[in-house]
C-alpha cells in the first residue's frame, strides 16, 4: 500500500445465523484481525430473532461489534453515513445489505458488495426497486463461483471479482474402504425449505430398492424455515425405514455429524456453493451433489463427487446405490476430495485475495 496506515474494514452482516454468508463474513473479519487490521461488524440488534452464535465467534475474536436494525426494512441512511465515514472500506455482505452500499457511497468511502446469492437474486432484484441502481455506487462486486457472476451480468457493467470460499482446514477423515453388508450413512445438512430439496432426496431414497435401501442409514438436519415443507417431509420419512429428520444443529454438532457420516448429500435446487460441501471437502469426505449454481465448477462427477442433474431422483438414487454397491469408490472420491479443497479452499487463499482486493481499492481511491 502507499499508506503505512491500517485500513479501517467495516463489514455488515445480515444476520448472525450459522449459515452460508454470515460464516464467510466471520472467517473473512477473523482472518484479517488476526493479521493486525482493523476490523468491525455492524451486526443486527441482539433482540432481532436472527442474532445468534457469528454474534458470540466475533465477541470471541475480539472483534468491535455495532448494533444496527435489518437494513432489508428499516435502513436509517444517516446513522448509516455517521457509522461509514469512520472507515475506510465497507464490505456489504449479502444482497440485501444495499442501503450499506448507498450510505457508503454518500460519504464517498470505498464500497466492496459481497454477494452471495444465485438465481435467487433475479426475484430479489424484481422485488426490491432500489438493488438494480445501487450496483453503480458500489466500487467492486465480489461473488464466490463465476456462475453467480453471469446472473449478475445483465444488471450492471460494475466490476466483478469471483473469490472462492474458503474456511479453515479440519483433519480429514476419510472413511476406510469396505467389503461386504455395511451401513453407509448420508448426511444432508440445510435449512428446511423448498430450495434445500429435502423433498429430493427422500424421494430418492424410496427408488432404491429394499436390499440396497436396508444399507443406508439416511439423515437430514437444519432449522425449520419452512414448516408446511417439513410437516409434508415428515409424513412422507414416517414411511421410510432408516430415515432421521433432525432439527438444526450448532456448528459443532454439524461438524460431527459430517465426520461420522460417510457421504454428503445436497439435493438443492438452488445454490452458490454450500459451506457443508467445502466442509465435506476438507474432511475428505464423498459427496452426492445436484448441479446447481458453482458447484459443477469445483465438483467432476467420478473423480472427487458424484454430481447429477438438479431435481433427478431417480439420477439422485442411482447416484446413492452407487455408494453402497461400490464402497471402495468412497476412498477414492473423498482422497480427491481433501485435494480439492487444500488447491482451492484454504482460508488462506480467501484471506489473501480479499486483502489484494482491499488494499488495491484503497489505493485507488488515495489517488
Amino acid at each position: 500500500m502507499t499508506s503505512t496506515k491500517t485500513p479501517r474494514i467495516l463489514f455488515f452482516a445480515h444476520e448472525t445465523t450459522w449459515s452460508g454468508a454470515p460464516i464467510q463474513l466471520l472467517h473473512l473479519a477473523t482472518w484479517l484481525k488476526e493479521r493486525g487490521w482493523h476490523v468491525a461488524v455492524a451486526v443486527p440488534k441482539p433482540t432481532m430473532p436472527e442474532s445468534g452464535p457469528i454474534s458470540d465467534r466475533l465477541t470471541q475474536a475480539s472483534i468491535e461489534t455495532f448494533p444496527i436494525l435489518d437494513l432489508s426494512i428499516t435502513p436509517d441512511l444517516a446513522k448509516l453515513r455517521a457509522l461509514c465515514r469512520e472507515f475506510d472500506v465497507v464490505i456489504a455482505n449479502t444482497l440485501v445489505m444495499s442501503a450499506a452500499v448507498r450510505a457508503a457511497h454518500e460519504e464517498d468511502v470505498a464500497a466492496i458488495w459481497y454477494i452471495h446469492e444465485s438465481l435467487v437474486a433475479r426475484q430479489l432484484i424484481a422485488e426490491h426497486a432500489e438493488i438494480q441502481p445501487t450496483f453503480a455506487m458500489a466500487d467492486l462486486l465480489v461473488v464466490p463461483t463465476l456462475r453467480t457472476s453471469q446472473v449478475y451480468l445483465p444488471f450492471t457493467d460494475r466490476p466483478i471479482e469471483v473469490v472462492p470460499y474458503g474456511i479453515p482446514a479440519a483433519a480429514a477423515s476419510i472413511n476406510p474402504t469396505r467389503d461386504g453388508f455395511a451401513q453407509f450413512t448420508f448426511l444432508l445438512l440445510g435449512s428446511y425449505e423448498l430450495r434445500k430439496g429435502q423433498d429430493v432426496f427422500l424421494e430418492a431414497i424410496t427408488q432404491l430398492p429394499a436390499t440396497v435401501r436396508e444399507r443406508g442409514v439416511f439423515r437430514t438436519a437444519g432449522r425449520k424455515l419452512d414448516r408446511g415443507f417439513f410437516d409434508t417431509l415428515e409424513l412422507q420419512a414416517a414411511t421410510l425405514p432408516n430415515v432421521e429428520l433432525l432439527d438444526a444443529l450448532d456448528h459443532d454438532e454439524a461438524c460431527a455429524a459430517l465426520a461420522a457420516a460417510d457421504i454428503l448429500v445436497c439435493a438443492s435446487r438452488d445454490e452458490t456453493m454450500p459451506i457443508a460441501i467445502l466442509e465435506a471437502l476438507s474432511l475428505g469426505k464423498a459427496i452426492v451433489s445436484a448441479d446447481v449454481g458453482g458447484i459443477a465448477e469445483w465438483l467432476c462427477d467420478g473423480v472427487n463427487a458424484l454430481v447429477v442433474p438438479a431435481e433427478d431422483s431417480h439420477a439422485l438414487a442411482q447416484a446413492m446405490r452407487c455408494c453402497i454397491e461400490e464402497p471402495r469408490l468412497l476412498q477414492s472420491l473423498g482422497e480427491s476430495a481433501r485435494k480439492t479443497y487444500c488447491e482451492n479452499f484454504s482460508l488462506d487463499r480467501l484471506g489473501e485475495r480479499f486483502a489484494t482486493l482491499i488494499e488495491r481499492l484503497i489505493n485507488r481511491k488515495n489517488q
